[in-house]
Formats: C-alpha cells, structure tokens, sequence
C-alpha cells in the first residue's frame, strides 16, 4: 500500500487571508479558492482563475451571486504541473 501526501499551500499574503477570516468570510474562501495550491512529490494542482482576483473579491463582498457569475464567465480551471526532472548538465572537453 503506498501513501500519498499533499501539501496545501497558500500562494499570496497570509495576513489578508487571516483578516478576511475573521471581517467576512466568503471573501476568504474566494480568496483561498483562488490562491491555494496542493503539492504531491511530483505534481501541483491548483485553481487558474482567468480573471482579476480583485473585483472578484469586490463583488463577493458586495453581493456574492455576482462573484458565482464572474467565476463562471471569465472560466477557471483546474490545473496540474507535472514537475520534469532536470536534464544533467553536459560538459564538453575541448582540447
């Protein structure tokens, strides 16, 4: 049986997350949806969002309908980066 382990990390400032947890949190769960991504030894996952991570927050703030509608319109996918190995470096003798 192998075991697999992810690693959930946060890729923007940790301070704005924590503050949006605690003034409103929907805001926060746009913002971690957004801006988190998982590690495994070889692969990351993470949500692309095609558009501007600001007016998003804006309209989830204002009135969160808006902000479903704006994920739905300017797309967001799911994404995975397959990490390469690194080719070895090739020295030439020139003499």
């Amino acid at each position: 049986m192998s075991k697999s382990e992810f690693k959930m990390r946060y890729r923007y400032s940790i301070g704005w997350l924590i503050f949006w947890v605690i003034v409103f949190f929907p805001i926060a769960i746009v913002l971690m949806a957004t801006g988190c991504y998982m590690e495994t030894d070889s692969n990351r996952y993470y949500l692309q969002y095609e558009g501007s991570r600001k007016w998003l927050a804006f309209w989830t703030l204002v009135f969160f309908p808006v902000a479903l509608v704006l994920l739905l319109v300017n797309g967001c996918g799911w994404v995975i980066e397959e990490e390469t190995p690194l080719s070895p470096q090739i020295q030439i003798d020139k003499d």
